[in-house]
């Protein structure tokens, strides 16, 4: 905003404008990059406020040759790298690989190639890739771009106990199916 006005003080109201958008355009992506975050979380300790989430990882049984990653923030190019750098981190592929999206309000091209990019990588190495919590926007934008066949319908899921239960059916494990006290992770799945 400061440099706006003075870019209108010494400059012209016009270039001042065509500054400021493209300052806030940047400042918007950063902060986007910033908020965004991607982890395998499968094996790791969650924090405090993860004990009263119902659907928190570590509440759930996990089967041992299943790995889980949780993108949390808008999917957008700014975080694609995180996510790239994320997934590089895996020494040995798993048999199932799920990738939670319950904390993704949105997506654009960007993520949707990097998730295609990630679907191919991981069945070049045997994996097969299941997508939990996926919300309307990311579905939408998905099913728009292809990636609702590519992954197939049967592999995308609105929480994470579907999702588990959908892992292990593919690696010849019996389904424990949805908890007692199963709380919806996503708005689309409270019709149901």
């Amino acid at each position: 905003l400061l440099t706006t006005f003075f870019l209108t003080v010494i400059f012209d109201l016009t270039i001042a404008i065509e500054i400021g958008m493209v300052l806030a355009v940047l400042l918007f992506m950063r902060r986007m990059s910033l908020v965004t975050n991607v982890g395998i979380i499968t094996r790791e300790l969650q924090d405090e406020e993860e004990i009263s989430d119902p659907n928190a990882i570590n509440k759930k049984s996990v089967p041992q040759s299943v790995e889980v990653f949780e993108i949390n923030g808008p999917f957008f190019f700014g975080a694609a790298s995180t996510f790239k750098d994320a997934a590089r981190v895996i020494e040995e592929p798993p048999k199932v690989r799920i990738i939670r999206m319950r904390n993704v309000p949105a997506i654009d091209a960007t993520g949707i190639h990097i998730l295609r990019e990630f679907y191919h990588d991981s069945i070049k190495q045997g994996t097969k890739l299941i997508l939990s919590g996926v919300h309307t926007q990311p579905l939408f934008a998905m099913t728009q771009a292809g990636l609702l066949d590519l992954f197939g319908e049967e592999n995308i899921f609105g929480n994470i106990d579907d999702a588990l239960d959908r892992a292990r059916e593919i690696i010849g494990l019996p389904k424990l199916g949805r908890p007692k006290d199963f709380t919806p992770t996503v708005k689309r799945e409270t019709k149901v």
